[in-house]
C-alpha cells in the first residue's frame, strides 16, 4: 500500500470529505497562485485514499506543503493503516519540501498523528455537521426545542424566500454586505476572490444562495453554501437587524437543508465551533440538530520540529472548543 501521485485531480474516496479535499478547491487555490499536488493511496488494484496538497512558498523559508482536512480514506480502511498512510504521505512530501503542515480529519477515531513527532501548532478543534439523509420530520425533530420555536416564528413572519446560484460577480450585494459585517465584528474571513473564483470555476452547480426578504428586492438575511460532491459547506451568512428580529437565519438554514436533502446531498458542514469566542453561533449550529465532529491538531514537520515535539509532548493538553452534545444549546 503506497501513495501514487497523479496529474489528474481525483474525487475524494469518501462522501463525507471536506470541501478542502475536492478538485474545485484545488482549482480555486491554483487560480489564486498556489501549487497543487494530488495523490491516491493504492492497495493492489484498489484506491483506499486520496489527498489534495497545496504548495506555497514562504519568504525566507522555502516551499511548504499544506494538507487541510485530509487525507481522505475509505471507511473500511482500518485506523492503524490510516496512521501509517498519513505518516508516509508526510515523509513523501518532505523529500522535496522544506516543510509540511497538516490538519487531518479524525473520522470518529483518534487523531491519526497524535503519537507522531510532528510539532503541534494549533490544538484540535471541532466543527458542526448536519446529517441530511433522514426524513424532513426526523431532521426537524433533531433540532433543539428553542431552535425549532424560533424556526416556527420565522415561518409565521411570512418572509419572501428565494434561492439560486451565486453569480460570479465581485459587485454582488452579499459580498459587499458580508465584507462590511466582518469589519464591524472583527472576524476573519476568506478573501473575497475565493468566493468569486469558486462561483466562476465551479459553475451553476457549485453554489446556492438563499435569501429572505420582507419585500421583493429588500433582503434582510442571506446564507451562501458551497457545493462539492454529495456534501455542502456553509460559507457566508449575513443578516440585518430586521432579519435577526424575526430569526431569519433559522428559516434559511432549514430551507437550505430541505433543498439539499431533496437534491441528494448527504451532509452539510456548518463550520467550526468555538464556544469561547462565538458561543451564540456555536449554539445556533448545534441547535439545528448538527453534531460536533472532532478534527485533528494542526501539525508541522520541518527542520528541527521533531526535537521540540518530543520535548513538548508530555505537557500538551488539547483545548476543547466545542461541547460534546447539542444539549448545551439554550
Amino acid at each position: 500500500m503506497d501513495w501514487i501521485e497523479t496529474d489528474r485531480a481525483p474525487l475524494p474516496v469518501s462522501d463525507a470529505a471536506a470541501m478542502q479535499q475536492y478538485p474545485i478547491y484545488g482549482k480555486v487555490c491554483a487560480h489564486r497562485g498556489a501549487g497543487t499536488r494530488y495523490f491516491r493511496l493504492k492497495m493492489g488494484r484498489h484506491v483506499m485514499g486520496s489527498a489534495l496538497v497545496l504548495i506555497r512558498r514562504w519568504p525566507g523559508f522555502g516551499r511548504f506543503a499544506l494538507i487541510s482536512r485530509g487525507p481522505v480514506y475509505r471507511t473500511e480502511l482500518a485506523h492503524s493503516l490510516r496512521i501509517g498512510a498519513t505518516e508516509r504521505l508526510v515523509r513523501i512530501l518532505r523529500q522535496d519540501m522544506r516543510g509540511v503542515m497538516i490538519t487531518p480529519d479524525c473520522d470518529g477515531g483518534p487523531d491519526p498523528l497524535g503519537s507522531s513527532d510532528l510539532l503541534t501548532m494549533v490544538s484540535p478543534g471541532s466543527l458542526a455537521r448536519l446529517d441530511l439523509r433522514a426524513s424532513s420530520a426526523e431532521r426537524r425533530a433533531r433540532a433543539h426545542g428553542k431552535w425549532r420555536n424560533r424556526l416556527v416564528r420565522a415561518e409565521q413572519a411570512r418572509l419572501g424566500l428565494r434561492h439560486s446560484p451565486l453569480p460570479a460577480d465581485h459587485r454582488h450585494w452579499l459580498l459587499s454586505a458580508e465584507a462590511e459585517q466582518s469589519r464591524a465584528r472583527g472576524y476573519q474571513r476568506l478573501p473575497l476572490d475565493f468566493t468569486q473564483n469558486w462561483a466562476m470555476l465551479g459553475g451553476r452547480r457549485a453554489t446556492r444562495l438563499f435569501v429572505a426578504e420582507h419585500r421583493p428586492g429588500d433582503p434582510i438575511a442571506a446564507m451562501l453554501f458551497l457545493l462539492h460532491g454529495q456534501s455542502a459547506s456553509y460559507h457566508i451568512g449575513w443578516s440585518n437587524p430586521q432579519g435577526r428580529a424575526v430569526n431569519a437565519h433559522n428559516l434559511l438554514l432549514w430551507q437550505a437543508s430541505e433543498w439539499l436533502a431533496a437534491k441528494g446531498y448527504s451532509s452539510l458542514d456548518l463550520g467550526s465551533l468555538d464556544t469561547e469566542r462565538s458561543p451564540g453561533l456555536a449554539r445556533f449550529k448545534l441547535g439545528s440538530g448538527a453534531v460536533p465532529i472532532r478534527l485533528g491538531a494542526t501539525r508541522l514537520d520541518a527542520p528541527g520540529t521533531g526535537f521540540f515535539a518530543r520535548q513538548l509532548r508530555p505537557r500538551q493538553k488539547p483545548k476543547l472548543y466545542a461541547s460534546s452534545s447539542a444539549s448545551q444549546y439554550r
